[in-house]
This record gives C-alpha cells, sequence and structure tokens, in this order.
C-alpha cells in the first residue's frame, strides 16, 4: 500500500530554536533511514514552508502509523494529511477496462 504524507508545523514550539532543529537533524536522518528501507519511496521539504511530503510504502495502515508516530517532529506537527494512493499500474489497468466497455 503506498500513501502521500503531508506534514506541516505552522507555529514553532515554545523551545529554543537550537533544541529545535536539533529535532529537525533527527527527523531527516529518521526519513533517510527510512528511504533506505525502502518505507519512503520519494519525498522532501516542502519549498518555502515548515513541511514536508512523501510517498510511503507500508503493509498496512498500522505500520504506516507506526512510522509516521515515530517521527522525531511528530508532537510537533500541526497538520498532517494521509492520502492512500492506487499504484500508477493498477491505474492503468482500471482505465482500460474502462475504455474497452465503452461504446
Amino acid at each position: 500500500m503506498i500513501f502521500l504524507v503531508k506534514v506541516q508545523i505552522k507555529k514553532l514550539p515554545d523551545i529554543p530554536v537550537k533544541d529545535f532543529l536539533g529535532f529537525v537533524v533527527k527527523e531527516w536522518e529518521y526519513f533517510m533511514r527510512m528511504k533506505r528501507r525502502g518505507k519512503i519511496l520519494a519525498g522532501g521539504k516542502l519549498a518555502g514552508s515548515r513541511g514536508a511530503a512523501a510517498i510511503f510504502e507500508a503493509d498496512s495502515n498500522e505500520e504506516l502509523d507506526q512510522i509516521i508516530t515515530n517521527l522525531p517532529l511528530f508532537p510537533f506537527f500541526t497538520d498532517i494529511e494521509i492520502t492512500p494512493l492506487v499504484p500508477t499500474e493498477k491505474a492503468l489497468t482500471d482505465v482500460k477496462r474502462i475504455h474497452s466497455v465503452m461504446k
């Protein structure tokens, strides 16, 4: 199962900026570990904002939840948007089937 996950931090937490940036470093290190493990297929920082987006691959909703709640910045996210995605191969198969039955 693949998911588009978008996270944002609209208000910085009430901690020293240096401490917050330490969480940000840990976040990107975690991101890179998940990418090496094949759990993140693509993603990165949202240009010009305090947010990121990624395409995750997880075996279940529960696995995705575990990955996301383990993100170092999870306690600071003000917005989390999760969208299940249909793989391109399946989308193509579906549209070809619909196209073939149309007269």
